[in-house]
């Protein structure tokens, strides 16, 4: 049976356009509510700037260290870091710089193994979802729906089988007249583009830290050869004095003493074996996998070469992906301001059904006959006890915060540049200056050793310059590795990429940096123009 209900809808939904009056509707009532609205609803928002407030030199502050001694200067580079140097312009391929095979081998692994990179990315993913999630707002919202039923009704006896079939297809919306929901997809936009910078940031320190670990790894090898090597030298040198003491010609104080310094020597070995061995599985770990002790390599550091590629100070700005976040993440924060600032405004929405009931479900929607509503209204907060106020006043607080951590950022970036300059002058002149301290070391145990021989010295004199010589050639291995890690340091401070165009077009394991580019391109081309900026 059909509901007759159904059938002979009442005239006004059949001869009327709900559509066209609810829109005079609200096209009416909008000016007046919003001349009362808006009066008391100005935002503070547009105090805040629109970008950190810093002045930035036109150059680092790079000062050169003053030598003041004959024998210092001497000893010193004279390639020294000069304003020209520093206004070099910054490269991607960084690792490149190092010529380190191996290390761009372990690279690609940890960038396809390493947790804290997945983490990362699984973040920007969901930050991307989130825009999506976000704007779904600015559209309709449609649902439909279907439902049976089936009655038993008795009359005279005879019971008789009603069923129906009912339908719905039923649609809200929300205008976005003011553009807070537009603001809100805006807010989301920014944090996703925030994430796929701290994905950068991310990559880019995972592939700092591989290689630091990388020449740390080199560093304490080269650092145990030297300790056996220090072993088998005091082993030679307390052997002679042993010699010279069955002939008579040393005393037993001196062969107490050479045994002494080769037990140190043992222990000292020790210390080191376990340095290298923590190194390893370290390096291990950074990778991905099991921090075994199955790895073979050649123990050698690099040499730099080539100028600083610190660029200019303003560049920082545009190129270093944790201030870029920062940046970012304080525009996704004014535009929530902005949002909050809008919930006091009048709600206008539309609610509106489509319905039709039939004997049969092929048989729905299939005339016209159906019952239409529309519904449109507007609804303005009046009272919630300070609620909105206090929303917006916290959303507005949120981005002062924001702005607060901008300026930290961009400081402290500045900062890591100019330490890493100045580190690099330090650096330099040291490294000069224990070369000749080795070549002199070196010169001085051989005299000590040739004056012990003939009686000339004592023991003690020999001791003296052997320590002397294997500390310096330990300085010369550490400050060698020094100057590896902080260029690392200068070119993560800049925020160059370690690769090049090229090699990320041709391996696929290096994501690409702007992967969130795209869907927000997306969103963009997509954004109703509802915003009233």
């Amino acid at each position: 049976m059909r509901n007759r209900s159904i059938d002979n809808p009442p005239s006004s939904f059949s001869q009327s356009n709900p559509l066209k009056s609810g829109s005079r509707m609200v096209t009416r009532a909008v000016p007046v509510i919003a001349l009362l609205v808006l009066a008391g609803c100005a935002s503070k928002i547009d105090k805040l700037p629109d970008e950190a407030q810093l002045t930035v030199p036109e150059a680092w502050q790079t000062t050169p260290i003053v030598v003041t001694t004959e024998e210092s200067a001497a000893s010193i580079s004279t390639d020294q870091v000069s304003p020209k140097d520093t206004s070099a312009a910054v490269e991607n391929g960084w690792l490149n710089r190092f010529a380190d095979e191996d290390l761009n081998n372990y690279v690609d692994i940890a960038l396809r193994n390493n947790p804290d990179l997945w983490a990362s990315s699984a973040q920007l993913k969901t930050a991307i979802e989130q825009v999506t999630v976000t704007g779904a707002n600015l559209w309709p919202n449609l649902r439909a729906g279907v439902s049976s039923n089936r009655t038993d009704r008795e009359t005279d006896g005879i019971t008789t089988e009603i069923r129906t079939v009912s339908g719905t297809l039923e649609i809200n919306w929300e205008a976005d007249v003011w553009g807070k929901l537009t603001q809100r997809r805006r807010a989301a936009a920014y944090s996703a583009q925030a994430q796929a910078e701290l994905y950068n940031a991310a990559e880019l320190s995972l592939v700092a830290n591989v290689s630091r670990a990388w020449f740390n790894l080199m560093t304490n090898k080269l650092q145990l050869d030297l300790a056996q090597q220090r072993l088998e030298s005091f082993q030679n040198t307390a052997k002679l004095i042993e010699e010279n003491y069955e002939r008579g010609l040393r005393s037993a104080l001196d062969v107490y003493l050479s045994r002494t310094d080769v037990q140190r020597q043992i222990a000292n070995l020790s210390d080191s074996k376990f340095s290298y061995i923590s190194s390893l599985r370290a390096f291990k770990t950074l990778l991905g996998e099991y921090p075994s002790l199955s790895m073979d390599f050649e123990a050698k550091l690099p040499t730099l070469t080539g100028p600083i590629p610190a660029g200019l100070p303003a560049e920082l700005l545009t190129r270093r992906p944790d201030v870029k976040a920062s940046q970012l993440l304080y525009k996704s924060e004014i535009a929530n301001a902005k949002a909050a600032n809008r919930d006091r405004f009048p709600t206008i929405s539309f609610t509106g059904s489509i319905g039709d009931s039939r004997d049969e479900f092929n048989q729905l929607f299939d005339n016209n006959n159906m019952v239409m509503t529309l519904i449109g209204g507007i609804a303005q907060p009046i009272f919630q006890a300070g609620a909105l106020k206090s929303r917006e006043d916290q959303a507005y607080y949120q981005a002062e915060s924001a702005y607060a951590s901008l300026v930290k950022t961009t400081l402290n970036a500045f900062q890591e540049v100019e330490n890493s300059l100045t580190r690099e002058q330090t650096l330099r002149e040291q490294h000069k200056a224990i070369l000749e301290a080795v070549r002199l070391a070196q010169g001085g145990l051989d005299l000590a050793l040739d004056r012990y021989q003939t009686g000339i010295e004592n023991y003690t004199t020999v001791l003296q310059s052997q320590r002397s010589l294997f500390d310096s050639m330990l300085s010369e291995i550490n400050i060698r590795n020094a100057l590896l890690q902080n260029r690392i340091s200068i070119h993560l401070a800049l925020g160059g990429d370690f690769a090049t165009q090229e090699q990320r077009a041709d391996n696929q394991t290096l994501p690409s940096p702007t992967q969130a580019q795209a869907s927000m391109e997306s969103v963009e081309e997509s954004e109703p123009a509802t915003d009233t900026e």
